[in-house]
């Protein structure tokens, strides 16, 4: 069956792409997350999220709603928002629209909301359809939505020890993100172009490796911060005491 994506759909993860190239990459972006609500104890359903990429750490938590529709984000939209903001702890806010707000919205957004216009016909070239299929058996129509790039370092020596130069160091490049449906983690290796699927939620998994078979292993968990609140979290293992948190989202 071919794949269907909604307008709305395409819209909020455009949206998410321009976040993700635009952010410091100490922060990592979710698109369709859902987080538990502090005040309401409810799942809530957020277009775009974004949190700290390496620390359970949810201090600097910013929330985006793009709304794609042809009237103009009022009062009540950004009353709303702002609700949603304090019930999942979100510190700033983004409110994404093609059409642009009233007077009294921009008023009512103050310093915690910025209100924002992407007109939708910016998606005329964008095409999440095109992005990898997730590989969670269970994931229908899920993509992978790439949302970092680390790079690990082997510092190596050469087979000859007279060989001039000595010890040189070795970089190897990664993709991570996660399915846009499903939030399966997905690792890509630059090198080998093996793509790896990491569940969060396995506790007999022991961790995952590419084919390039280098001394480090993928692994995800789910962690809690000080207040309780859970997440997912990917880590690069390079060995006991050296453990790497490489992407996050809500869990």
């Amino acid at each position: 069956m071919k794949e269907v994506r909604r307008d709305w759909e395409i819209y909020e993860r455009m949206i998410a792409r321009l976040m993700a190239d635009q952010i410091e990459t100490d922060l990592c972006v979710t698109p369709n997350a859902r987080v538990a609500g502090r005040i309401s104890g409810r799942s809530r359903q957020i277009d775009v999220l974004i949190d700290a990429r390496h620390d359970t750490d949810n201090s600097r938590r910013i929330i985006v709603d793009a709304k794609k529709r042809k009237r103009k984000v009022d009062v009540t939209d950004v009353e709303a928002f702002r609700g949603l903001m304090e019930d999942v702890g979100a510190t700033h806010g983004y409110l994404i629209c093609p059409v642009g707000h009233t007077r009294a919205a921009e008023k009512r957004a103050q310093m915690a909301v910025s209100i924002c216009l992407v007109a939708f016909d910016h998606i005329q070239d964008f095409d999440p359809s095109t992005w990898p299929r997730c590989m969670n058996s269970r994931c229908e129509y899920g993509r992978v939505f790439w949302d970092g790039y680390p790079e690990m370092t082997l510092t190596v020596a050469p087979f000859d020890p007279t060989a001039v130069g000595g010890l040189r160091t070795l970089g190897f490049v990664h993709r991570v993100g996660k399915c846009d449906r499903c939030g399966r983690f997905h690792v890509h290796c630059t090198t080998c172009d093996d793509t790896l699927s990491i569940p969060e939620d396995d506790d007999a998994d022991i961790g995952h490796r590419c084919r390039c078979k280098l001394p480090w292993f993928w692994l995800a968990s789910i962690e809690k911060d000080e207040e309780g609140s859970k997440s997912a979290e990917l880590h690069a293992v390079m060995g006991i005491d050296n453990i790497m948190t490489i992407d996050r989202r809500a869990f």
